[in-house]
């Protein structure tokens, strides 16, 4: 909805009429349905019914959907995350905490479930690691209160071998795991790593411990919608094809706050590594630290996370600057925020970003130099 805002602002000069899904269950959310004869030019919503989308086609006036419970849209033109992506996302992020042990938590009948949980499974499946998938049925939660929501869960997670990296397709279902953990005495992260999945921070900042989440670049995903909806609005041919915004990354907290290895030198490399992320360290004053030389640090993780330190170290770095970048109290220049993620100029800061997430780095995420 900010994203939605914002291009209006900027672009559009429209009047907008809002329903968002938070007003559900008060009596203020609108349905597709109560909007016929409403004199309005356009309408971006989350559809997720056939009879909504029957209805959709026939208003008269361009629509854009966003609702991505099922395969299709039925013609009306469609933008979504990239739920495939996301998946494997979340999958990297586990593995690279070292984690030889994966499961999925999810939805039953759900096309961008199914979409999150297959791509998480193929990228175990990819580098040889176990996974298991839990689905309940969303039907069948409704009469269930909170505390039986949690035993069947926390049943399953008592199962698991250990340490184990869960997915959670959703924030609230990662929420609900971490409940389930609490309930049969498993630590988190040291026994169970729980990911979810929308980076809702009225849920990833309130739970205890804080929830490590994929951010579905949700601002953007707005913008793209009602830059879309302004070009059907002036006359151009719907495509009857889904299109894909790209998820814009982890947000790790404290819920995957671990780098587990068998390899106890190596773990003592990582423990190092992490608690000394702002200062300047090389690999020499970690294999110090280790009572190893280099070549041996370095075949020692070569062996163990496929990696060499110095990749290792790298990527702990760019994902401690992605987070101060969320961060909304953030309010570090860019030399400041190299510094705090031990990058020695801003030209290494730069490049080291975008060799490990692709993407360039956005100097307008951090304040400006006095």
């Amino acid at each position: 909805m900010d994203g939605i805002r914002h291009y209006s602002r900027e672009r559009g000069n429209w009047y907008l009429l809002s329903s968002p899904p938070a007003l559900r269950g008060v009596g203020g959310a609108l349905s597709l349905g109560e909007m016929r004869g409403w004199k309005g030019d356009g309408i971006i919503a989350l559809l997720d019914d056939v009879r909504e989308l029957r209805i959709a086609r026939s208003m008269g006036i361009p629509v854009v959907n966003l609702g991505a419970r099922l395969p299709h849209s039925l013609g009306i033109p469609r933008l979504l995350v990239n739920n495939r992506h996301c998946g494997r996302l979340a999958a990297d992020h586990l593995l690279s905490r070292g984690l030889k042990h994966l499961a999925v938590f999810g939805w039953k009948g759900a096309w961008y479930a199914d979409e999150r949980c297959t791509a998480f499974c193929e990228r175990a499946a990819e580098v040889g690691v176990t996974c298991e998938v839990f689905l309940r049925d969303p039907k069948k939660e409704g009469p269930k209160n909170w505390t039986q929501r949690v035993a069947e869960p926390a049943r399953w997670l008592a199962t698991l071998p250990r340490p184990c990296g869960v997915f959670a397709i959703h924030d609230y279902m990662a929420q609900l795991l971490l409940e389930a953990c609490h309930e049969v005495d498993l630590c988190v992260p040291d026994n169970i790593a729980v990911i979810g999945m929308d980076n809702d921070e009225a849920i990833c900042e309130h739970s205890v411990p804080t929830l490590s989440s994929i951010s579905r670049n949700s601002e953007q995903l707005g913008w793209e919608a009602a830059m879309l909806l302004d070009r059907l609005m002036g006359g151009e041919i719907p495509s009857t094809n889904d299109l894909f915004i790209e998820p814009d990354g982890v947000v790790a907290r404290q819920s995957t706050d671990l780098l587990h290895c068998e390899d106890l030198l190596v773990q003592q490399a990582l423990e190092f590594m992490r608690k000394n992320l702002p200062s300047p360290c090389n690999i020499a004053h970690i294999a110090e630290h280790a009572g190893v030389s280099k070549r041996t640090l370095e075949t020692r993780f070569q062996e163990s996370l496929q990696s060499s330190p110095h990749e290792y170290l790298t990527t702990l770095r760019v994902q401690h600057a992605q987070t101060l970048i969320r961060s909304p109290e953030n309010k570090l220049t860019l030399r400041q925020a190299a510094a705090a993620c031990g990058f020695m100029t801003i030209r290494t800061f730069y490049a080291a970003y975008k060799r490990v997430t692709g993407e360039s780095l956005d100097s307008s995420h951090f304040a400006k130099d006095a």
